[in-house]
C-alpha cells in the first residue's frame, strides 16, 4: 500500500506542471495516467508459483515443555528476525514469551512484560489476540489498555502500541465491556457443515458473541492467490470464507465452509502444499479438560480428518511454523487448567 501511495504522489507531482497549464486536460487523463501508474506496478509484483505436494506424516511427538509463568492464552508463530526459521510466541496476562526449536527441543529466546495502563473494565477471564504484522508481533491482553509490539533483533524486546486487539491485518475487535467474547457483527459466508458453499455467497452471521478470527493467505494449485478467512463464535461454530484474487481482476468468492465444536485453538495453512488449506483444531471442551485436536482439508469431511489425537489437557494453542523444511511444522500447546506450564507437541 505505501508503495502504491508514493507511485500514485510521483505521478501527481509529475503531472502538476501539466495541470496548472491546462487543467480541463490534465483532470480528464488522470485516471488513466493513476491506471498506468497501477498496472506497471502489478507488473512488477513477484509472480506467484503454484506450490508442489509434499507427503506429510502425521506423528505426534512431544517435543518438551516450558513454565511461562501464567496461563498461556494465545500463541503464534514468525520469522521475526529474519533467519528463515519461525518462532513460537506464547502470550500470558503478563508477557510475550519467544521461543525456538533446537535439535526438536524448546528453548526460550527471551521475554518482555506487557506495561502502561490497565484496562477498565477487565474480563475476568483473559483474553489475549497475537497477530505478526512484518517483522512485529503484536500482542493484546485483556488486562491492559494498549497491545504490545514485539520484535527480536538480536535481542527480544517490546513497546507499547495502540488499543484495542488486532484479529487479522489492518482489523482491530474491541471487547463487549467486561466480557471475555467480541460482540456480533462481524460476517463471513457460511455453507453447510463440513462442505463449500456457492461462490458468491453472501456474508452471514457467525451466530452470536466471536471469540476469536484467523486470516491467512496461501496459493491454490493455479498459482493464484486465496485469501481464507475464519470466526469463531462463542457457540463453538466455526465459519470459513475463500477468496479467490487473481492478477488484475478483483477478488472472489470460491467458497464458505463450517464446522461445530471447534475449540479456541486453531489454525489455518496448507500443510501438504496442495492448494487446498488444512484446518487444524482443538474441540469445544471446557479449558484444561481432555482435549482433541483434528486435521481436515477445507471442503472434506470432518468426521473423517486427516489426522486426530486425543490429549489428557487442554489444548490452548496450535501454530504453524515456518522453517527449512519442504512442510511447515503444525506445533500444540498443551495444559492442565490453570496451570503455568505448557507441553509441546510437533504433530507432524
Amino acid at each position: 500500500m505505501l508503495r502504491v501511495v508514493a507511485a500514485l504522489g510521483a505521478v501527481l507531482c509529475a503531472a502538476i506542471p501539466a495541470a496548472q497549464a491546462a487543467p480541463d486536460d490534465y483532470l480528464a487523463h488522470l485516471a488513466a495516467i493513476v491506471q498506468r501508474r497501477l498496472d506497471e506496478l502489478a507488473a512488477r509484483a513477484p509472480k506467484l508459483v503454484p506450490p508442489k505436494p509434499v507427503a506429510v506424516k502425521w506423528k505426534a511427538v512431544r517435543l518438551g515443555s516450558i513454565d511461562l509463568g501464567a496461563p498461556l492464552v494465545a500463541m503464534t508463530s514468525g520469522d521475526l528476525d529474519g533467519d528463515g526459521a519461525g518462532e513460537l510466541y506464547a502470550v500470558t496476562s503478563r508477557e510475550v514469551v519467544a521461543v525456538t526449536l533446537r535439535a526438536n527441543k524448546p528453548v526460550e529466546l527471551g521475554r518482555v512484560a506487557f506495561a502502561g495502563e490497565r484496562a477498565v473494565p477487565a474480563p475476568r477471564d483473559v483474553v489475549a489476540t497475537a497477530v505478526i504484522e512484518g517483522r512485529e508481533l503484536v500482542a493484546s491482553a485483556s488486562l491492559w489498555a494498549r497491545e504490545l509490539r514485539v520484535t527480536l533483533a538480536g535481542k527480544l524486546a517490546g513497546q507499547a502500541g495502540g488499543t484495542g486487539f488486532l484479529v487479522c491485518p489492518g482489523e482491530r475487535w474491541q471487547l463487549s465491556p467486561g466480557r471475555n467474547y467480541f460482540p456480533s457483527g462481524f460476517g463471513v459466508a457460511t455453507g453447510a457443515s463440513g462442505t463449500a458453499g456457492a461462490p458468491g455467497a453472501s456474508p452471514a452471521s457467525t451466530g452470536g458473541e466471536l471469540y476469536a478470527a484467523r486470516c491467512r493467505d496461501h496459493v491454490d494449485r493455479a498459482g493464484t492467490a486465496l485469501r481464507v478467512r475464519a470466526q469463531l463464535a462463542i457457540t463453538g461454530r466455526l465459519a470459513v470464507a475463500v477468496l479467490r484474487c487473481a492478477p488484475g481482476a478483483a477478488c472472489q468468492a470460491a467458497g464458505a465452509f463450517e464446522y461445530a465444536n471447534v475449540g479456541v485453538a486453531f489454525e489455518l495453512a496448507d500443510i501438504d502444499r496442495d492448494g487446498t488449506a488444512e484446518l487444524i483444531s482443538s474441540s469445544f471442551v471446557a479449558p484444561g479438560d481432555p482435549d482433541v485436536v483434528k486435521v481436515v482439508s477445507l471442503g472434506g469431511d470432518d468426521r473423517k480428518p486427516v489426522f486426530k489425537k486425543s490429549f489428557n489437557g487442554g489444548v490452548v494453542g496450535i501454530v504453524v511454523v515456518e522453517t527449512s523444511r519442504d512442510a511447515p511444522l503444525v506445533i500444540a500447546a498443551v495444559r492442565l487448567a490453570g496451570a503455568t506450564r505448557i507441553d509441546l507437541w510437533r504433530l507432524n
